[in-house]
């Protein structure tokens, strides 16, 4: 038997902390223990890491910027700014310090899939926000707080006559007593109120006439961004040759219905889903993390990380500015797409329209349909049977005939 200086030391009991109570656990409607579902390692494993941020532009007041780029009106040269590599080895390389990178601020929420959760707090949406303007103009709200109506008693009538169900129902006229019960409605605003005119007015507001117009130019940014409808003309061939392009048969295609690009592109950015948006280009690498030494590869996986979005890039930076503007010069990169669209389960009505797409934005998200990504841009209209049966006319006739005679 060892003495007691060789003995083994007791092991240290650890007792419980009385104050410490283990929470309850959570029941099922049956009256069981509902098993707690965690993340698997190999789930775990397949979370993104994002981006490391790019180092940040040291503070200045910017005139040396401005005189640097009035005396030097090219000289751009691609610095190649490098971020940190990420647990996957992915960095990237940048012309220049960017002003602003959205990948700092992305969530697992703004990558994932599934649908966002329903939240229980939130107000429901009042029955006089559904014409609301989503870009308001500062004169006009100034003046006028419900235009282009006189009152807020008109608003609200018109918004519950134009908008909701074509077929009132029980809910529909819920939101009528629920306006008509509101501050918002007066009765004296009534006198001499006639619907066909104000019906009349809020289309005219809609509907500028032209983009020439400096009326139809300030109301271009309203709830329709500029939709004007259009002829289009087609020149058909006689089989005659003609001197000016004034006397060539031509065909007259109505229905084109259309909107200003730049417009779209003004009402955009200046949603603040714009936030997302990249406007510095980069190069994207690949370098193993278990070879540091290996060659890192170059990755392309977004449209402003291509070589086509960086020399245009280079190119627009090179140029020289505009005299006394100081804002930052970036590339808008335009996706534009078109096919035909069957628009009901059943019978032939369809559409053909022109949707646009902003590379600027990640393909990820851009290709989630909450996000609302996809702006339509046009309709084009089908062409008339008219046209099928003159073009065959003309073609017997002019092409056909003369060869019977040779």
């Amino acid at each position: 038997m060892a003495p007691p200086s060789e003995r083994s030391p007791m092991p240290e009991v650890v007792l419980p902390d009385p104050q410490q109570v283990e929470p309850e656990p959570e029941l099922s409607s049956a009256g069981r223990t509902v098993r707690k579902k965690r993340l698997t390692w190999k789930l775990l494993q397949s979370i993104p890491d994002p981006p490391r941020p790019a180092p940040e532009a040291a503070a200045s007041d910017g005139t040396d910027i401005l005189t640097d780029c009035a005396s030097e009106p090219l000289g751009f040269v691609w610095q190649g700014i490098k971020t940190i590599q990420n647990s996957f080895g992915l960095y990237r390389e940048y012309p220049d310090i960017p002003s602003h990178n959205p990948d700092d601020t992305i969530t697992l929420a703004d990558l994932s899939d599934a649908a966002p959760p329903l939240s229980t707090t939130d107000n429901p949406p009042s029955s006089t926000s559904r014409l609301a303007l989503p870009v308001i103009d500062a004169s006009t709200s100034s003046v006028n707080e419900w235009h282009p109506f006189a009152s807020s008693t008109i608003f609200g009538l018109m918004n519950w006559m134009w908008t909701g169900s074509p077929l009132k129902s029980v809910g529909e006229m819920a939101c009528l007593i629920f306006f008509l019960k509101s501050d918002d409605f007066c009765k004296e605003d009534l006198e001499g109120f006639d619907l066909q005119r104000e019906t009349n007015r809020f289309d005219m507001h809609l509907a500028p006439s032209s983009l020439d117009d400096s009326d139809a130019a300030a109301t271009s940014s309203g709830p329709k961004d500029g939709w004007r409808e259009v002829e289009v003309d087609i020149q058909i061939p006689d089989g005659k040759s003609h001197n000016s392009a004034d006397t060539i048969p031509v065909f007259t295609v109505p229905g084109l219905h259309l909107r200003s690009i730049v417009e779209v592109i003004k009402s955009v950015f200046s949603d603040r889903d714009s936030r997302s948006f990249h406007y510095t280009p980069f190069k994207q690498w690949w370098s193993p993390p278990s070879d540091p030494d290996a060659d890192p590869q170059r990755i392309c996986d977004e449209i402003y990380s291509s070589d086509a979005m960086i020399q245009e890039h280079m190119s627009l930076q090179q140029q020289p500015p505009e005299p006394g503007c100081s804002l930052e010069r970036v590339v808008v990169a335009l996706m534009f797409w078109s096919d035909s669209t069957h628009l009901a389960s059943f019978g032939n009505a369809s559409l053909w329209p022109l949707y646009l797409f902003f590379g600027n934005q990640s393909k990820w998200r851009r290709g989630k349909p909450r996000t609302a990504s996809c702006h339509h841009v046009a309709y084009i209209p089908k062409v008339s049977p008219i046209i099928v049966c003159l073009l065959t006319i003309v073609f017997t006739y002019c092409f056909a005939a003369p060869r019977q005679y040779q």
